[in-house]
């Protein structure tokens, strides 16, 4: 339904994500790989990317360029813009497709000039820090909230591990089980006006901690002797996220957003929805609908 004045065939692309075990091989070989891609202004960027992504974006991008020539042919059109949708894997995989689109290698389309965007949801951590502020003028990335994919590297996973080593729970664990005995406490008094055979009182509840602190302490010094490694010994992440990054965030109230760079994205946010948010039903759309229902108030 183009304009024939326009002398531009528009081509949408939408590559779904990942769905197969053979996918999540891919999603999970985060080993990266020297890559590089022409900027903008035409500079060739040098860096590395998402080793598996990297082999899927190329296959996306090879085995379409038959059937783009031939639609080309057919509109008789001499400019190419395609836009590429995607989320988590298939974000992945369309970013390295645009890439090499708009690097020129199209060998079946001679000199046609080709420009082509990504809009990816929940896209992995995909590109070195140079490599992905060079693809910020054709790459959009959205994140949903605490989403776990798209913080998730060799190097965010490591220091996940080495946080969670470093924790100290006592004094968070002995004020969970206080809370407990206390509501334990007040429903057992207050179910009879006092009268029941069972009861609590506050010398039961202080006798009980006791007995919680000795254990905790145990289990905090024989944890003490293992060896960590300090704040400065954490491993610097090498992927990101792709493009200019949009996080959709809960505040409480409702949905916000705002534009932050890919470093944001440096480490995981350990929450309850850190796996829900990637997901397509759970995730995005959700979070969508609450920021639709949010404008329309």
């Amino acid at each position: 339904n183009a304009s024939k004045y326009d002398d531009t065939l528009h081509v949408l692309m939408v590559v779904r994500g990942t769905k197969s075990i053979g996918d999540l091989i891919t999603d999970v070989m985060m080993q990266p790989a020297d890559y590089e891609c022409v900027a903008s202004d035409g500079r060739t960027v040098a860096g590395q990317a998402h080793d598996g992504i990297i082999e899927s974006g190329r296959y996306l991008f090879l085995r379409h360029q038959k059937l783009l020539s031939t639609l080309l042919s057919l509109s008789k059109k001499r400019k190419l813009d395609i836009t590429l949708i995607g989320h988590s894997l298939g974000a992945g995989a369309a970013t390295i497709a645009a890439m090499e689109y708009n690097s020129g290698q199209l060998q079946d389309l001679g000199d046609v000039k080709v420009d082509a965007r990504v809009v990816g949801f929940g896209c992995p951590a995909l590109l070195s820090r140079e490599l992905s502020r060079a693809t910020e003028d054709f790459v959009t990335t959205v994140v949903a909230d605490s989403d776990v994919i798209p913080r998730m590297s060799g190097a965010t996973l490591g220091n996940l591990i080495l946080d969670v080593s470093d924790f100290d729970y006592k004094e968070q664990a002995e004020r969970d089980v206080e809370q407990a005995l206390l509501h334990v406490k007040s429903s057992l008094t207050g179910s009879d006006g006092g009268k029941s055979i069972f009861r609590i009182d506050d010398a039961d509840v202080s006798k009980i901690m006791s007995y919680v602190k000795r254990g905790l302490g145990n289990v905090a010094t024989s944890t003490s002797q293992i060896e960590t490694k300090g704040d400065d010994q954490r491993l610097e992440p090498i992927l990101y996220p792709p493009g200019r990054c949009i996080h959709l965030y809960r505040d409480g109230i409702g949905i916000s957003g705002s534009y932050v760079p890919c470093t944001f994205f440096n480490e995981i946010d350990v929450a309850r929805t850190m796996f829900d948010d990637h997901l397509i039903s759970s995730g995005y759309r959700r979070i969508f609908l609450a920021m639709m229902r949010d404008f329309h108030k």
